[in-house]
């Protein structure tokens, strides 16, 4: 994405009054975990089912999109609740655009950790590339911070943990099952005739994919502490070996948003069910790739329209994403659910 709409997607966490979406309380907090892959630290927010308390705030306002509003710092509920790690976004993403979906599930009872990734304003495209392995090695990081971390806010099931990705975190989702990547495939997707999504962009920049780091791209990520996984519109889907995507031995549900006419070829994922053993397909038809954004504001479309951006706001007739929102949630909670069994 162009630094413009990198801009409007950066949004933050403002004071609130109202109650979120869900009837249940939701409450945040926040944790800084060392990420040795980053050479540094990363701030990751955690959603859990919460009681009466804490301070209302809005994360995830911006010019384009609405925030969630949920109860930061609040006592949680009582109980041990899955944990699943939240992975959204392509290689350029803003900080709180999963925040519909942790909220959704949180309040469903889950605990999720949702990845901050860096700065898209900051991030050069070079370094942008570097997401497809580093965000893998994000949720392993942030999942053993978690495991050591005795003074968090809510009980976490450490025998029910999964990961939910979208986008490149779908990507990150299926290498952390056991994928692994093949650097021929790989570099081939932004050759004439391949599904590339972000092709024009690196082609401005003079980035060759085919020259990108091997070693880095085909390393595996699996992690045996993760028992489930969903993938919401993967990005390099058909780029995985097909010998890792057959040894994968954990529940992997795949969604797609839209028909099998209107999902980009770059985001299909109908091909990996039969390379994965007893992996479920679903398509989410009245939704697009635009439906895993927020919930827009009036102006959104008004504002991408008038800068020649993304029609990020654009729905299909007759479609509520609000009730997009709703029914994918329930879609993720529903195989986590069954996933994670107690």
């Amino acid at each position: 994405m162009i630094h413009l709409l990198a801009l409007l997607l950066s949004v933050g966490l403002l004071a609130a009054n109202t109650p979120a979406h869900a009837a249940d309380p939701v409450g945040l907090s926040f944790l800084s975990v060392p990420v040795p892959e980053r050479h540094g630290t990363m701030e990751i927010s955690l959603w859990y089912p919460a009681t009466t308390g804490g301070t209302p705030v809005l994360i995830g306002d911006g010019p384009l999109f609405k925030g969630e509003t949920v109860q930061r710092d609040a006592p949680a509920a009582v109980g041990d609740y899955p944990l699943i790690l939240l992975s959204h976004g392509g290689l350029k993403s803003g900080p709180f655009i999963g925040a519909w979906m942790a909220s959704h599930l949180a309040s469903k009872g889950f605990v999720v950790a949702m990845m901050r990734q860096p700065d898209p304003q900051t991030m050069t495209i070079e370094e942008s590339i570097h997401e497809i392995w580093l965000r893998p090695a994000d949720l392993s990081a942030a999942l053993t911070a978690i495991e050591r971390d005795d003074t968090l806010p809510a009980g976490i099931d450490r025998n029910r943990i999964g990961v939910l990705g979208f986008l490149v975190g779908g990507t990150s989702a299926l290498s952390i099952a056991g994928g692994n990547l093949d650097p021929d495939k790989f570099a081939r997707s932004c050759d004439p005739g391949g599904t590339g999504i972000d092709c024009a962009e690196f082609a401005s920049a003079g980035i060759d994919l085919h020259s990108v780091d091997r070693q880095k791209l085909t390393r595996s990520h699996l992690d045996p502490r993760v028992k489930a996984t969903v993938v919401i519109d993967p990005e390099f889907g058909t780029s995985f070996t097909p010998e890792s995507l057959a040894q994968i031995s954990i529940p992997v549900r795949l969604v797609n948003l839209g028909t099998p006419e209107t999902v980009w070829p770059g985001l299909r994922a109908s091909g990996l069910e039969n390379a994965i053993s007893g992996a479920r397909y679903d398509l989410l038809t009245n939704a697009s790739q635009y439906s895993a954004f927020s919930e827009c504001k009036p102006a959104g479309g008004s504002i991408l329209r008038e800068e020649g951006e993304e029609p990020l706001c654009q729905d299909s007739e007759g479609t509520n994403r609000a009730a997009i929102h709703d029914r994918l949630a329930e879609m993720v909670a529903a195989a986590f659910g069954s996933d994670l069994p107690q």
